[in-house]
């Protein structure tokens, strides 16, 4: 999908990670079509080595015709729930866009 760039930050590439976000662009794209690229970046914000809970972050910005770009992002200690929770935020913005 060359809409889509992944910008994996200090978070190690999975297959698993890459499949969960091809999933999720393309719901994006199906009700944005109109949309050129949607970029996602992950970040670890305090890795396993450390105190503390590990915590991911994931972000996104859709860009849209016309300067119109929409992005949300969330942190959390479950990665795949931050990726979910960040894909229904941006499809919220979309539908409020296209009303």
């Amino acid at each position: 999908m060359d809409k889509l760039v992944i910008e994996w930050g200090n978070l190690d590439r999975t297959e698993a990670i890459e499949n969960n976000v091809f999933e999720k662009a393309e719901k994006i794209f199906a009700f944005a079509p109109q949309a050129t690229k949607l970029l996602v970046s992950f970040q670890v914000i305090n890795p396993k080595t450390s105190a503390g809970v590990p915590t991911q972050r994931v972000s996104m910005e859709l860009r849209l015709p016309h300067h119109q770009d929409i992005r949300s992002g969330r942190e959390g200690d479950n990665l795949y729930q931050a990726i979910k929770e960040t894909e229904q935020a941006l499809l919220s913005q979309i539908n409020s866009k296209k009303r």
